[in-house]
C-alpha cells in the first residue's frame, strides 16, 4: 500500500469526529461521503487509499442501515432486487476504472468533484428534490431505461462515491416509482451493492487502510445512533458549512498536490 502514514492520535480524533458527523449527516440529510473522503485525506491518505478506505465505513453503515428499514418494515426489495445486477455491475465497472487512474488525474477528479458537491450543498437546486407525486403507477426495473440509469449511477458510486446518494434516490423514485421513504431503503440496501464489488477491487490491489477504515466507521456509526436526538438540537445549516468548509479544504490539498508534480 503506498502513500499511508501511521494512525497519530490526532489523526484518530479526527476520523471519529469526521465520522460522528457524517453520521449524522446521513440521518439528516445524506451525502455523508462528503465529509468523511475529505476528512480520511486530511488524516494522511493518499487519494487512491483515501477512495478505497472510504468504502468500510461505507459497508457498515448499509448493514445498519439496511436492517434498521426491514425492521421498521420498510421492505422495497423486490423493486431493487430488479436492479440489483445492473448496480453490482456499475459499481464493478466503475471501481476497476478508478483503480486504473493514475493519481494526478484522480487527485484533479476529486478536486473538481469536491468543489462540485460544495456548490450543490450551496445552492441546493430543486432538481435534488426527489417528487414522489410525479411517479404514480406501475414501474418496472427490467425496463432499458431504468437498467441504464442504475448501472450508471453504479459506475459512479463505484469510482467515487461522494454524493452519490443524490442520484440514486432520485432514480429510485422516478424509475421504480417508490415514495422517498421507501426509495431512501432501496438507495441505502443498492448503496451495499457497488460497495462490495468496491471492496472486492479495492481490497485486492491493496488500497485498503483497515484501522483508519475502522475508525471512521465507529464515528458513523455513533453519529447515525444518536443523530436523530442530536438532529433535534443542532442547527443542520451549522453541518451544512462545515461539510462545505470540508470540502473546499480537501479541494485545495488535491489541486496543490497535482501542482507539486510527481
Amino acid at each position: 500500500m503506498s502513500g499511508l502514514e501511521p494512525v497519530t492520535a490526532l489523526h484518530a480524533v479526527l476520523l471519529v469526529a469526521g465520522g460522528f458527523g457524517a453520521g449524522l449527516l446521513n440521518v439528516v440529510a445524506g451525502a455523508g461521503s462528503a465529509l468523511t473522503l475529505p476528512v480520511l485525506m486530511l488524516s494522511g491518505l493518499d487519494v487512491h487509499a483515501a477512495n478505497a478506505t472510504n468504502r468500510i465505513a461505507v459497508a457498515v453503515q448499509v448493514v445498519v442501515g439496511t436492517a434498521g428499514f426491514h425492521r421498521a418494515g420498510v421492505r422495497p426489495w423486490l423493486p431493487a432486487l430488479g436492479v440489483l445486477p445492473a448496480s453490482l455491475l456499475g459499481g464493478l465497472v466503475g471501481a476497476v476504472g478508478v483503480s486504473a487512474m493514475s493519481t494526478t488525474v484522480l487527485h484533479t477528479s476529486f478536486g473538481l468533484l469536491f468543489v462540485g458537491l460544495a456548490a450543490v450543498m450551496l445552492r441546493r437546486p430543486a432538481w435534488l428534490v426527489p417528487r414522489p407525486e410525479s411517479t404514480a403507477g406501475e414501474h418496472s426495473p427490467w425496463r432499458p431505461r431504468t437498467q441504464a440509469w442504475f448501472f450508471a449511477v453504479g459506475v459512479y458510486g463505484g469510482m467515487f462515491q461522494a454524493g452519490v446518494g443524490i442520484p440514486l434516490l432520485l432514480v429510485a423514485v422516478r424509475c421504480l416509482g417508490l415514495d422517498t421513504l421507501a426509495g431512501n431503503a432501496a438507495k441505502v440496501a443498492l448503496t451495499g451493492a457497488f460497495t462490495v464489488m468496491a471492496l472486492l477491487v479495492f481490497g485486492a490491489s491493496g488500497q485498503l487502510d483497515l484501522p483508519r477504515g475502522l475508525l471512521l466507521a465507529a464515528g458513523t456509526t455513533l453519529g447515525a445512533m444518536l443523530g436523530v436526538r442530536v438532529a433535534q438540537r443542532i442547527d443542520t445549516a451549522i453541518l451544512r458549512w462545515v461539510i462545505i468548509g470540508a470540502l473546499l479544504v480537501a479541494a485545495l490539498r488535491a489541486f496543490w498536490v497535482v501542482a507539486q508534480g510527481p
